[in-house]
């Protein structure tokens, strides 16, 4: 259920276009570039709160008080602030193979994640 949900965003999100002609936009290097490696490991998170986020919206839950918080633990845990992760989403975004492939990287992650979650789970 789990990675279902992760495949049909990912889905969603890369089907979302238009049949217009791209356009050329030049992002510019954000002023700190987080590596990619940490890059994975900060996206498999915000997978993981935004999860949470909607199972709490399906229970009736107001979520936006939960969202501020578990971003801002986020943006702590990494030491960056929101603007840093919003730039280098951009600079990552901007080329589509290199997007693409992070994004493999992340959900092996997420599917590493559930595994250990899931030994350690089990009786």
């Amino acid at each position: 259920m789990k990675n279902s949900f992760l495949f049909i965003s990912l889905f969603l999100f890369f089907a979302c276009s238009t049949d217009q002609q791209p356009v050329e936009i030049q992002v510019n290097p954000p002023d700190s570039i987080i590596p990619e490696k940490q890059m994975v490991l900060i996206l498999a998170d915000v997978h993981i709160i935004e999860a949470a986020l909607v199972i709490e919206r399906n229970r009736g839950i107001d979520a936006a008080p939960h969202a501020a918080f578990y971003y801002a633990g986020l943006f702590k845990k990494f030491r960056i602030s929101r603007k840093c992760y919003q730039q280098n989403l951009e600079y990552y975004r901007d080329d589509p193979e290199v997007f693409l492939k992070l994004y493999e990287k992340v959900i092996r992650e997420l599917t590493e994640r559930e595994k250990n979650f899931v030994k350690s789970d089990s009786p």
